[in-house]
């Protein structure tokens, strides 16, 4: 495999398509090409088992090379890499920050965080019968779920005084912005 910014010749073009299937090149296509997920790459490329398929295939060596055959092409061709675009992402974000634009601001840095892979959307999911329940059963178990969001939440609203200052309720004391 050529090194990052070496052309590949033909016959290593070539070979790199000719040790994937059809639907393990598209299963690469949907990932890299239309921002999908891995799950959801997998899904649209006609796998049966789109989690644990995308799994699977991405720890098949000929797949991880082909992908990063196909992540150096998108390198040299549109001169993009993590590192520079994280860059990126930390300018605008101080930017928004010295503007008083806040969502931007986190918007940005959670952009960052995402690509450095430091963060991570997690979606857990509780299966209840509510069927089976009655209408209090279930008023009480969203006021349990509220007081569990609640207590995992923390108000980080600048204060009155000094917007330089973030006042963290939980524990009714003023800490300064970084």
């Amino acid at each position: 495999m050529p090194k990052f910014g070496e052309n590949m010749t033909k016959e290593q073009s070539v070979a790199g398509f000719r040790r994937l299937n059809k639907k393990q090149q598209e299963f690469l296509n949907n990932y890299v090409h239309k921002d999908m997920t891995q799950t959801a790459a997998a899904r649209e490329a006609g796998y049966s088992n789109p989690t644990v398929d995308a799994v699977r295939l991405l720890r098949i060596v000929s797949v991880q090379e082909r992908l990063d055959e196909m992540r150096s092409e998108l390198e040299s061709k549109f001169g993009v890499t993590v590192a520079k675009s994280v860059r990126d992402l930390q300018f605008i974000r101080d930017k928004a920050l010295d503007l008083g634009k806040f969502g931007d601001a986190i918007r940005a840095e959670e952009l960052r965080l995402k690509a450095t892979g430091l963060l991570v959307n997690k979606t857990h999911v509780k299966h209840e019968n509510v069927d089976a329940m009655s209408r209090e059963q279930i008023l009480e178990k969203l006021g349990d779920f509220m007081k569990i969001a609640q207590s995992r939440m923390k108000d980080i609203t600048p204060g009155q005084d000094n917007p330089n200052k973030i006042v963290d309720n939980s524990e009714n004391m003023a800490v300064p912005a970084e």
